[in-house]
This record gives C-alpha cells, sequence and structure tokens, in this order.
C-alpha cells in the first residue's frame, strides 16, 4: 500500500514539471508571435478544473487568432488536443482548455476589460522567460554622436 501511493505522489510530481515546462514554451510561443502581455498563474490551490491559467493578450484578432494556431500546433505535436476552442471566429477572446491549464488569448482592450489578473490576483504568478539584460540607450548613443558632428562643424 505504502508503494503505491508514493509511485502516485511521483507520478503526479513529474506530470506538473511536464505541465510547467510545456507551459513555459506556450508563453514563449505567444512571445515570438508578438504577444504584448503574458502571465502564467498557478490556480491549483484556487480551482478544481484546472491548474494553470495562461492569460495573453495581443494588439489585434489576427494576432490573436495567429497565437492560438501556433500554440495548438506545438501541443498538438506534444499529443495534447484542446477539450474545448472558443471564440476563435470572434478573436476578441480566445480559450483553449487542455484541461491541466487553459489558455485565455485576448485582444488588449478584452484583457484590460476582464481583468482576469485582478480577479484571481492572489494566485501565484509563474515566472516563463529569463530575466534579459537592459539593452544599451540608444538615445544616448545618438546624443554624443550629434555633438560630435556640432563640434566638428
Amino acid at each position: 500500500m505504502v508503494k503505491r501511493v508514493t509511485k502516485s505522489i511521483e507520478s503526479e510530481s513529474k506530470k506538473s514539471k511536464d505541465i510547467i515546462k510545456i507551459i513555459k514554451e506556450v508563453a514563449k510561443i505567444a512571445d515570438e508571435k508578438k504577444a504584448d502581455y503574458i502571465k502564467i498563474l498557478d490556480m491549483r490551490s484556487r480551482l478544481i478544473i484546472t491548474d494553470y491559467f495562461i492569460i495573453v493578450s495581443a494588439k489585434n484578432t489576427r494576432l490573436t487568432r495567429r497565437i492560438q494556431e501556433e500554440i495548438c500546433i506545438y501541443l498538438k505535436k506534444k499529443n495534447l488536443n484542446a477539450i474545448n476552442i472558443s471564440g476563435l471566429p470572434e478573436g476578441g477572446w480566445i480559450l483553449i482548455d487542455y484541461s491541466d491549464f487553459v489558455i485565455h488569448i485576448f485582444t488588449n482592450e478584452l484583457r484590460e476589460y476582464y481583468g482576469l489578473e485582478r480577479l484571481w490576483r492572489d494566485s501565484a504568478e509563474i515566472e516563463w522567460c529569463e530575466v534579459k539584460p537592459a539593452r544599451p540607450d540608444r538615445t544616448v548613443k545618438n546624443k554624443s554622436i550629434k555633438d560630435k558632428h556640432n563640434k566638428s562643424i
């Protein structure tokens, strides 16, 4: 009996790590496809219907549909099929349910209006990308080039 419980806990832990890896990759795909906003919320302690929310927004419905398409292609390659996809024809709020995680893809206006991250603000956020070094400030370089040019005249 103890062995079965231990194996069950170990398999759940491995499954959770696999899901986190997949949802981080989903966030990266959204980022590559020009999403303006990406947030992953851990819903395990708050909901019984899903473990994670991935909230994404983009400038327009053309981009939301493109993000949805790329994410679904990636997940299909991982042998994951959506239970349900809602809102695709309109494109303002596309909801993709994979049971363990739900992806919400909004236009920027609808994400701000519905405010899911405000509704679930007590949920833990999962970091999905490494911190990138800040880009050098180009305005300073351009200013110094102009100053050199003005001094030589």
